[in-house]
């Protein structure tokens, strides 16, 4: 599975992944670049705001700045949009869920 990301901090043209620590080590960049905050920072607003705590896949990391980046999976060639955890959870299970 690959994942995309359009990181407007740096262009508009996707950048690919082939795994989810690379794009979530990418995103840490992001929110450098973006928000000028760590990793760590951010997390710490938005659980100060009370959306929760990170696990250490990052789930609400990624879930929180695809509401300011395009993030989602390749397949087939077309960039598509969408939650990548629950993209990694459904084809993990693909059997059970169907297609």
């Amino acid at each position: 599975m690959k994942f995309y990301i359009i990181d407007t901090t740096i262009s508009n043209t996707p950048i690919s992944f082939d795994n989810l620590s690379e794009i979530i080590n990418h995103l840490e960049g992001t929110v450098r670049r973006k928000f000028s905050l760590t990793r760590s920072q951010y997390m710490q607003n938005l659980i100060d705001l009370g959306y929760g705590y990170d696990d250490k896949e990052g789930a609400n990391f990624v879930s929180s700045l695809s509401e300011h980046f395009d993030i989602g999976v390749i397949r087939a060639g077309q960039y598509l949009r969408t939650n990548i955890h629950e993209s990694i959870n459904h084809n993990k299970y693909r059997k059970e869920y169907g297609n």
